[in-house]
């Protein structure tokens, strides 16, 4: 039960931990996703950043688009949006330039948007739905490096390996602390102006292609442009914050390789995070439970058997009952709590045990001294010189004699026989008797008995003989010893009511109810106890204190049972249970 327990107890809780540990990977990678996304769209804002821009945007009751975050965003790309009809006039305008037309004539528009016809920006055109309605979008930008470097061409003047600019153009140049190299038609440098020492001086096509649309490692972007009339590549490069592109103030952090480093960085961290978690969730929930028990059982070796705490502990609640933390234990913990029941009881018992078998001790060593003493003191009145008995005295003294030694024997006979009969070490000799005929006559010994002659015996027998297999001699020792104990521990004039009745299927039962002073609870519970004299040793010298574990023993090794009822005041019934 407890293993089953705790294999769904951990099941659960790393089923649990899974779960998170999956949802923060899904938080992760939704954060890569978004990153990744603004990563594109500053490189590339139109279109993708644009049109999520608009997706995201309100529209309001002319059908106008409204969000301040696509304005910010134009700004802060240099570009601009509008807004168009299909006859081409501008119904709506973000960012835009006062030297755009209101109106594009469809055909004129197409020509600018193809470059067929000089246009001083550079035009981006799709078409959108939002809400049902389909707006035609035009995006354009202008870099000032573009305008730049058309004046580059323009203006300058290769000599040798140099090449020479007015002042003015040196004075723009400077403001965006780029520098111009000229190359061939193979990409390699013919001349340049201000290049540092370590700019390259052979590009191929791939270089310039991602180069124009990708700062270099370096942290540059570059501007080319291809000069038919010298059938020279003129190139402008400078630092990427002098760029009217959108570039982020932090490269590093915004490349896809460093997003997915962060990413999977953040969820081995989470993981950490609960893992650790975990470890101290499971060393609070199993750990102190555990310590307690071993606590527990260390307690149980030092002797002390007491309960471990006191009902409203931190361990139990009001209702006795294991807290949370320790139910998934409680099977153990109930267990140790019934062992240590069990020890404290067995304790007690043993106490108690030590504690009758030294009062018997002290009685039977009484009843012992009695009888020896007056052996001793016969032997001595007979050894006696200055005395001289008669035959009849002698006579006399020698019958005290054999009754105190046949008390002596029968002591010492009934005390070996309790311990041969507990470990089994007599055999039963059991013969079919009739139990009427065996009770009747085992009462009517017991009633010529001369200490019984003033009490009152009764025998109920039923009509239908009940036959059994049982050993007479023992049989008849155990009603001798029932009647007996009633008689002598009770006044005179007890009067004894013995009933034989047949059993249904199979068996009798023997019913033995006197009217005596009956017994209080510590003596009804030690009755059969070898160690135990309910009596004082002076109230009779008939019997040896044994005689009623004696009779228990017997019963048991005949097959049946015993049974006491008792109470103070109410008499006593016994009843002998054979099946």
């Amino acid at each position: 039960m407890i293993r089953r327990r705790l294999a769904v107890r951990f099941a659960v809780q790393m089923a649990i931990a899974g779960a998170v540990l999956v949802i923060i990977a899904v938080l992760v990678v939704l954060w890569m996703f978004e990153r990744l996304e603004d990563i594109e769209i500053r490189r590339n804002f139109a279109p993708a950043g644009i049109s999520r821009l608009i997706s995201e945007a309100d529209i309001d009751a002319q059908g106008l688009i409204v969000d301040a975050a696509l304005l910010q965003r134009l700004q802060e790309d240099g570009g601009w949006l509008q807004s168009l009809d299909q006859q081409g006039r501008v119904l709506q305008s973000f960012n835009a330039p006062s030297d755009l037309p209101a109106r594009y004539v469809p055909g004129q528009l197409m020509d600018y948007w193809l470059g067929d016809e000089p246009f001083p920006y550079t035009l981006g055109l799709w078409i959108q739905e939002k809400e049902g309605i389909v707006y035609t979008l035009l995006y354009g930008t202008r870099s000032r490096t573009k305008d730049l470097l058309q004046r580059v061409i323009d203006d300058g003047q290769i000599q040798g390996h140099q090449i020479r600019f007015s002042g003015s153009t040196i004075t723009q140049l400077k403001q965006t602390a780029g520098w111009v190299q000229v190359l061939d038609r193979t990409g390699r440098e013919t001349a340049s102006w201000s290049k540092p020492g370590d700019a390259p001086s052979l590009y191929t096509l791939q270089d310039l292609a991602l180069q124009s649309v990708n700062q270099t490692p370096s942290g540059f972007l570059i501007d080319s442009q291809y000069d038919k009339r010298s059938g020279l590549t003129w190139v402008l490069q400078y630092p990427a914050a002098q760029s009217t592109v959108r570039v982020s103030r932090y490269p590093v952090l915004e490349s896809e390789v460093q997003v997915m480093i962060i990413g999977i960085a953040a969820f081995l961290l989470a993981a950490l995070v609960v893992f650790i978690l975990l470890s101290l969730w499971y060393a609070n929930r199993f750990g102190a439970p555990v310590l307690y028990i071993l606590g527990w059982i260390q307690k149980l070796g030092k002797g002390d058997y007491s309960r471990q705490e006191g009902v409203t502990s931190r361990r139990r609640n009001l209702r006795d009952r294991w807290k949370r933390g320790y139910r998934v234990f409680g099977e153990v913990m109930d267990s140790i709590d019934s062992l240590a029941a069990k020890l404290r009881a067995a304790k007690d018992a043993e106490e108690q045990t030590q504690r009758y078998r030294e009062e018997w001790i002290a009685g039977v060593t009484h009843d012992m001294k009695t009888p020896l003493a007056s052996i001793q003191g016969y032997a001595h009145m007979l050894e006696a010189d200055k005395y001289s008995w008669s035959e009849e005295e002698v006579r006399r003294f020698a019958s005290t004699i054999l009754e105190k030694t046949a008390y002596m024997n029968n002591l010492i006979n009934d005390l070996a026989l309790t311990y041969r009969l507990r470990n089994g070490a007599i055999p039963v000799p059991v013969e079919e008797t009739d139990i009427a005929a065996l009770l009747s006559g085992s009462v009517a010994r017991t009633q010529e008995h001369p200490a019984f002659e003033d009490s009152r015996i009764s025998c109920l027998l039923p009509s239908t003989p009940i036959t059994a297999a049982l050993y007479p001699p023992w049989f008849n020792r155990v009603v001798d010893n029932i009647v007996a104990n009633s008689l002598l521990h009770n006044a005179l004039g007890t009067r004894i009511e013995i009933e034989l009745t047949e059993l249904q299927g199979n068996g009798f039962r023997i019913e033995f109810k006197d009217n005596g002073q009956g017994m209080d609870d510590q003596t009804l519970a030690a009755l059969f106890d070898r160690y135990y004299r309910g009596t004082n040793t002076d109230s009779s010298t008939e019997g040896s204190g044994l005689g009623m574990a004696v009779t228990k023993e017997l019963v048991q090794a005949m097959g049946g049972q015993i049974e006491v009822e008792s109470q103070r005041g109410q008499g006593t019934v016994i009843r002998l249970i054979f099946f």
